[in-house]
């Protein structure tokens, strides 16, 4: 089925509009980063359009990336209302804590990761068990009847989690103050460039650190195992 007018077109734009609000609001994400967790033309941007049978519209996809374009340059230009402003600074649509970046913004595990689980393990599906689908973590036994805690995120979602992180860290650093001298002291939030910032950070954060953080914030006795048909496996 195609949009072939513009009544149809601005329908679809109506109902995409209220799906990518809900969206928002639901995953509590700031709009300019929309596109970090919709990334135009990926897996979890299709499964949007799948979710809410759009996927078989020829153009509700490029409606899609129009107002995700739009939702992200409304905050950077600050054409958004002061109410919607004061809620975007509420505590709910920030990162809190360090543990909190591997959770925002993480759609619950799916069929997908239990079939490459099972084919990483070599063992059944009926051997993994779903302990927390919000998190992705799953308890697999394989054939020497040894019992494994699982989390799996795949490659688009560690992309999510490493914007999390950054907006974390950002957010960390901009409370501290440097002092200068006795008297005189400043905010480093005065200081430092958010974009510049983030452009450098993206940069640091490498595969290797980003699993390390991960097992960081998944707890002391978790660590990286493989990685495996575009998803990163991690063990306890």
């Amino acid at each position: 089925m195609s949009i072939t007018n513009r009544e149809e077109a601005n329908q679809y734009y109506k109902l995409v509009n209220k799906l990518v609000d809900e969206y928002i609001d639901g995953h509590k994400i700031r709009p300019s980063k929309l596109s970090a967790y919709l990334k135009p033309g990926g897996q979890r941007f299709n499964k949007f359009l799948e979710r809410n049978k759009l996927k078989d519209i020829t153009g509700a996809d490029r409606i899609l990336r129009d107002i995700i374009e739009d939702r992200e340059h409304m905050e950077k230009d600050g054409v958004i209302t002061f109410e919607s402003f004061n809620l975007l600074e509420s505590s709910e649509w920030k990162v809190s804590n360090l543990r909190e970046c591997i959770y925002k913004g993480i759609e619950k595990a799916d069929l997908k990761m239990e079939k490459i689980l099972a084919d990483y393990f070599d063992i059944n599906l009926g051997a993994i068990d779903i302990l927390d689908s919000d998190k992705h973590k799953f308890s697999i036994e394989d054939w020497k009847n040894d019992d494994w805690k699982v989390v799996i995120y795949s490659e688009e979602e560690i992309e999510v989690i490493k914007n999390n992180l950054v907006e974390y860290m950002y957010s960390d650093i901009s409370k501290k103050e440097i002092e200068l001298t006795e008297e005189v002291s400043i905010k480093l939030n005065n200081l430092i460039d958010m974009e510049k910032f983030e452009v450098k950070l993206l940069d640091l954060l490498n595969e290797d650190k980003m699993n390390k953080i991960i097992c960081q914030c998944l707890g002391e006795d978790w660590s990286f195992e493989a990685s495996s048909k575009g998803h990163f496996i991690y063990v306890c």
